[in-house]
């Protein structure tokens, strides 16, 4: 009998085909709701990334999307243009500034604009240990990617967006929202998410540019299953502690992304959206 991960793998690959028109008859241009749109997503290799990408390229936008490892990187690219989509990689780290503003400058000098970006990029906390005990290396190198690669992300989009407006969507985390015990350097780098994410907002609601957030909870991702070995979890286990009593796919998070970066959600300024299955209701 499959696990429940083997489950959820399955499921999600599934929605993840289903979403970009494959199959057994082969890859289905097609249409969508976001036809034409130039989105920019960092941090889509793996994870809620690349079914952020997947997900904007099956509904007809041109994706330009970033991250540190090259050959995976042009796997998800060549895999999406199979499909029908568009899509194009550019290897980028988000923690240097000058590779984050060339990231968005040849996205803009490849397709003209820049209509939406999801700033996803992130990396957990290297060990769950005791603040006393967190070194300041760690802290950095945290803060760098997660808080400081949407900074840099969105000190160089907006100015791309000032003239026709647009949608940014920034990937927080649960952890912005409450304490995390043993991991303070992912924990705090959340929390600095939000909050660029309320200032950017408020900065440039108006101007047209929506910028908002969105807090994952439990979700099958590398960085997820990483987690879950460190601290000697099962995906069961984790499960538990969310209302939903199951992990959530990463085609689900990126349905969320799609709505925050969608006309559907035109009133929905500077939040940080709860998609943890419950946790931050009670």
């Amino acid at each position: 009998m499959p696990t429940r991960r083997q489950v959820l793998t399955a499921g999600a690959t599934a929605a993840a085909a289903t979403a970009l028109g494959t199959g057994a008859a082969g890859a289905t241009p097609r249409t969508g709701r976001f036809a034409g749109k130039v989105v920019l997503v960092t941090g889509a290799t793996s994870g809620i990334g690349e079914a952020t990408a997947r997900a904007f390229a099956a509904q007809g936008a041109k994706v330009f999307f970033c991250g540190r490892r090259e050959a995976l990187g042009d796997q998800v690219a060549a895999s999406i243009r199979a499909a029908g989509g568009d899509a194009t990689f550019r290897r980028a780290d988000v923690r240097d500034e000058t590779q984050v503003r060339d990231l968005v400058a040849a996205c803009v000098r490849r397709h003209g604009r820049l209509d939406i970006a999801v700033n996803n990029a992130g990396i957990e906390s290297p060990r769950a240990v005791r603040l006393h005990e967190q070194t300041y290396a760690d802290m950095e190198s945290v803060w760098r990617t997660n808080a400081g690669g949407v900074f840099l992300a969105m000190k160089y989009e907006l100015p791309r967006m000032l003239d026709r407006g647009g949608a940014i969507v920034n990937t927080a985390s649960v952890s912005a929202e409450v304490g995390w015990a043993t991991i303070a350097p992912y924990n705090a780098s959340k929390h600095a998410v939000a909050s660029l994410t309320k200032v950017a907002a408020l900065e440039y609601a108006a101007d047209g540019i929506r910028v908002n957030a969105l807090a994952p909870g439990a979700v099958d991702t590398p960085m997820l299953r990483r987690a879950a070995e460190a601290f000697g979890l099962t995906y069961e286990q984790i499960a538990q502690d969310f209302p939903i009593k199951r992990i959530v796919a990463a085609d689900e998070i990126a349905r969320v992304i799609m709505f925050l970066a969608s006309d559907d959600a035109s009133a929905v300024v500077g939040h940080d959206v709860d998609a943890t299955g419950g946790y931050l209701a009670g």
